[in-house]
């Protein structure tokens, strides 16, 4: 099941994605993604990187459907990027891939209300901002900051590819774009699948249904 994260494990993923930020070598992607990072901590701290609301009634939820969990999203999602895309380091910009998995989800910070654990839907749906989706938001957000730094426009363009292809919504014409939207998929799916509700206890065979016998603590 999922699990609401604490004020340390928020702060400390957090740091993670600081540090990740800080790999990056182009002064200006840099910048901008430590500065989106920090004016933006407050609220990515207190919003589900899913949400609650049509699929409450279906008995399902969205991957990591729980207070932290976009952090926690964005942090399992750079960290695979991250690591695919040293596989294929000599053909890849690791700058890119970096920038764009950590603020590939950004615009959920105003898609997705703020986590209320007091309500029934407790990561609910902002109207407004949905009309236009968290890809179009986190687009105008990146390129707001790129903006205000010494970047080329191919540079500029490159980054907000990546942002505008991660939920195959157009044709993705860069490596790096394929690395950070099929890392994106990996981590909701796997998310779904350990969490809730697949593997939940089977009432007849008594047994969960996709839970290896292998004992993993071993």
């Amino acid at each position: 099941m999922f699990e609401n994260l604490s004020k340390e494990e928020k702060e400390n993923k957090f740091q993670e994605l600081i540090i990740f930020a800080e790999k990056i070598r182009n002064n200006s992607l840099r910048n901008a993604c430590i500065n989106i990072l920090k004016d933006y901590k407050d609220k990515l701290f207190v919003r589900g990187a899913g949400h609650d609301g049509i699929e409450n009634i279906k008995c399902n939820r969205t991957h990591q459907c729980f207070d932290g969990g976009l952090l926690d999203h964005i942090l399992n999602v750079t960290k695979n990027s991250y690591n695919i895309g040293l596989v294929y380091k000599e053909n890849v910009d690791m700058d890119l891939i970096i920038f764009g998995a950590i603020l590939h989800d950004i615009g959920k910070v105003k898609i997705f209300d703020e986590w209320n654990e007091k309500e029934d839907i407790k990561s609910n749906l902002n109207y407004s901002y949905l009309l236009v989706d968290h890809i179009y938001i986190g687009e105008r957000i990146i390129e707001e900051y790129l903006d205000k730094e010494e970047i080329s426009e191919e540079l500029k363009y490159q980054a907000l590819h990546i942002i505008a292809t991660h939920m195959d919504t157009m044709d993705k014409h860069m490596a790096e774009a394929y690395i950070v939207s099929y890392a994106d998929s990996i981590d909701a799916d796997i998310e779904n699948i350990i969490s809730y509700p697949r593997n939940n206890m089977n009432p007849i065979l008594k047994r969960y249904m996709y839970k290896s016998e292998n004992n993993i603590d071993k």
